[in-house]
């Protein structure tokens, strides 16, 4: 009488794997690499949602930023008309005819004023906190006369969140 999943033992004869033997084997082979698959993808997948995030934050990060260059323009209109009027750079707000630079803000700007002719915009409020209390200036060049040239300087910020034209040249 055969017992089915039974195999003889002993040096006689080699014994062949069972029909059911070999499937397993095959599929326990099949297993293995499927967890290895799912662990490459799973890695992906967690890479990938690091770089979306940081990507994304850098992104925020470049639009206060932006948010805070446009303020800035706001006042530089104000400095090349007290220029033009006065032939000279107004030393501070108050000089230029603008509020105090603490009642310049908004959301990511905690602050926009005048020192010296230069305009220097702190980040603050609800800025994100890489850039709280760091400065963006913009320095006239008044070597032209009355026309005036303006250079950012965002020596407190990194390059990858300003503007192509502030920027630190390589």
């Amino acid at each position: 009488m055969k017992i089915p999943g039974w195999r003889k033992t002993g040096r006689e004869e080699p014994q062949q794997p069972l029909e059911h033997e070999r499937l397993d084997e095959l599929f326990v082979s099949r297993r293995v690499k499927g967890i290895g698959c799912g662990v490459i993808v799973l890695m992906v997948l967690i890479g990938s949602q690091f770089i979306w995030s940081t990507a994304r934050r850098d992104y925020s990060i470049r639009a206060e930023v932006t948010q805070g260059m446009l303020m800035a323009f706001r006042v530089r209109s104000a400095v090349e008309e007290y220029l033009r009027d006065h032939g000279e750079l107004p030393a501070n707000n108050e000089e230029a005819g603008l509020p105090p630079p603490n009642e310049i803000s908004d959301n990511y700007v905690s602050q926009v004023g005048i020192e010296d002719g230069e305009i220097v915009v702190v980040y603050g409020n609800t800025a994100h906190e890489k850039i709280t209390g760091k400065k963006l200036m913009l320095v006239p060049d008044t070597s032209n006369g009355l026309e005036l040239s303006w250079t950012c300087n965002g020596y407190e910020l990194q390059d990858k969140w300003l503007s192509p034209t502030c920027r630190t040249p390589r």
